[in-house]
């Protein structure tokens, strides 16, 4: 994976708690937490493992402290692609 964008942040969400859930992140939930969106411990769980699969590296367990909200993440992510490069 080259780039990740909200969108490949939505289809791992969606495919965890379905899409009839209607959480949808966007710029304007980059600073809201994952609970309050709606999101409970074992959703934010399962969207981190299948993000892990789909981005061919693990987050440890550490790092998800951090990982909160979507701005988070993205730079998160971000910055671990880059460091592959």
């Amino acid at each position: 994976m080259r780039e990740f964008t909200v969108a490949d942040f939505q289809k791992n969400v969606d495919a965890c708690v379905g899409v009839d859930q209607a959480i949808t992140f966007d710029e304007t939930t980059t600073d809201v937490e994952f609970t309050d969106l709606g999101l409970d411990s074992l959703a934010v769980y399962e969207v981190f493992t299948r993000l892990e699969e789909d981005l061919g590296f693990p987050i440890p367990d550490e790092d998800l402290d951090d990982l909160k909200t979507l701005g988070a993440v993205l730079a998160y992510v971000h910055g671990r692609l880059a460091a592959t490069r």
